[in-house]
């Protein structure tokens, strides 16, 4: 008996021991994750990590914005002693549109890192580009009525809303028709900042149709009034010269690369051009390709051009013949520190103050050049 008891009491001893042990090990672990990227519950848990973060994500975006979405270059970064997951997101839907692989359509989600493998609430930007889509969607028929069917809109719209503080901060949102109502309703405490860029691929060819398009700017500024969108606007309207819609203007502009730029002064600026033989044969090269074209032709090469690609860089630099530049006052003070003596501070209730300028850099040769 004194043997069994004995040994009822070692057994006793070494499950407390074993329990300690075993409080010890998991504690060591706790303290272990919240310091390295190890924790006990992943190795438990089904999936990899990377897995589960994607999982996470597509559940939170499907659920907000009703699609499937791609989550992919899922990564980490760490800031001020926090580790954050990641990642790019698009919709499912732009795969095998002209949409994929424009940055323009893609934006950004991520979670916190928590310990003991736990992920934190989701977080994304896509409502930025959701808002984006409906203000075109929204603008798309007036502008279309205006400027004709040659034309594509790039709009970047932020909404902004008073804080508990007093101070407007630009929140993460989308429903456009929505927020035009907050504005007008509430400008107090709601605003709409809109950035529009218009190109329109129809060069200016005479004083008349430069008349035409100045009016067609105005009545189009005229209705953004109408429907409370001009408090903050700023807009560029761009006359982009057709011939970037020929099938080897590619070919003429990696050709135009490799010429011997000249220096010339133009309007008291000193820019560089390409030699004036060259521009001359790519003008008419370029010309005689478009006057093959339908305009349906025209219109569908103009719709494979990506929004990344309308750009100072990538397109207006060279190809934009002249613009308008619209602004509100309210831009120009809240973002520019104009004052009312100021250029280019217009109430634009007259014609006279939409004005259309040449571009210096614009590279092609035509009958009209420098339509005043």
């Amino acid at each position: 008996m004194p043997d069994k008891e004995k040994q009822s009491n070692n057994s006793k001893y070494f499950n407390k021991k074993s329990i300690t042990i075993a409080a010890i090990i998991i504690l060591f672990m706790i303290i272990l994750s919240s310091t390295t990227q190890f924790s006990i519950i992943e190795l438990f848990r089904p999936g990899t990590k990377i897995g589960r973060v994607r999982e996470k994500i597509q559940k939170h975006l499907y659920e907000d914005y009703g699609e499937e979405f791609v989550v992919t270059n899922i990564g980490t970064r760490t800031a001020n002693g926090e580790t954050d997951y990641v990642a790019r997101i698009y919709p499912k839907s732009i795969i095998g549109t002209k949409r994929e692989n424009d940055p323009y359509y893609y934006s950004k989600a991520g979670l916190d890192k928590k310990p003991l493998g736990r992920l934190g609430e989701v977080g994304d930007g896509y409502a930025t580009v959701k808002m984006n889509i409906e203000a075109e969607n929204y603008l798309m028929p007036k502008i279309k009525d205006v400027f004709g069917k040659r034309v594509l809109v790039k709009p970047k719209i932020k909404y902004k809303k008073r804080n508990k503080h007093g101070y407007m901060t630009t929140r993460v949102a989308h429903n456009f028709k929505e927020k035009i109502k907050l504005a007008n309703n509430d400008p107090e405490n709601n605003r709409l900042e809109l950035h529009i860029y218009l190109y329109i691929f129809d060069r200016i060819d005479s004083k008349q149709e430069k008349e035409k398009r100045r009016k067609d700017i105005f009545e189009f500024v005229q209705y953004l009034k109408e429907e409370g969108l001009f408090r903050y606007l700023e807009m560029g309207v761009y006359f982009i010269d057709e011939r970037v819609l020929a099938p080897s203007y590619e070919e003429y502009i990696d050709k135009m690369r490799d010429q011997k730029w000249i220096e010339k002064e133009i309007s008291g600026e000193s820019i560089e051009l390409p030699p004036k033989d060259f521009r001359k044969k790519m003008s008419q090269a370029l010309q005689s390709e478009i006057d093959t074209m339908s305009e349906n032709q025209l219109i569908e090469n103009m719709k494979k051009i990506k929004k990344c690609e309308l750009t100072y860089e990538d397109l207006r630099r060279k190809n934009n013949q002249c613009a308008s530049i619209i602004y509100s006052k309210k831009r120009l003070k809240e973002h520019y520190g104009s004052t009312e003596d100021d250029r280019l501070m217009r109430d634009y209730k007259d014609l006279n103050d939409i004005v259309i300028t040449n571009n210096l850099e614009y590279i092609y040769i035509t009958k009209y050049e420098g339509i005043k």
